[in-house]
């Protein structure tokens, strides 16, 4: 992996922890005004996030090794 790679994989992982964090706050917002119907699309999409940051993590142990 070169250095460019390397800030590249680190950008994306922080991108996608971002945006799992996001997620989680935008369903504890939607369960406190009871809107179950965006709780629902917001956890499909949040377990999006979370696949694509664990890929991110799978990626680099690629590297490691």
């Amino acid at each position: 992996m070169d250095q460019a790679e390397g800030l590249r994989s680190i950008f994306k992982r922080q991108q996608c922890i971002q945006k799992v964090r996001n997620y989680h706050q935008q369903i504890r917002e939607a369960v406190a005004h009871g809107k179950t119907q965006k709780v629902s699309q917001l956890l499909s999409l949040l377990e999006t996030a979370q696949l694509q940051l664990e890929a991110t993590y799978d990626q680099s142990s690629k590297w490691v090794h």
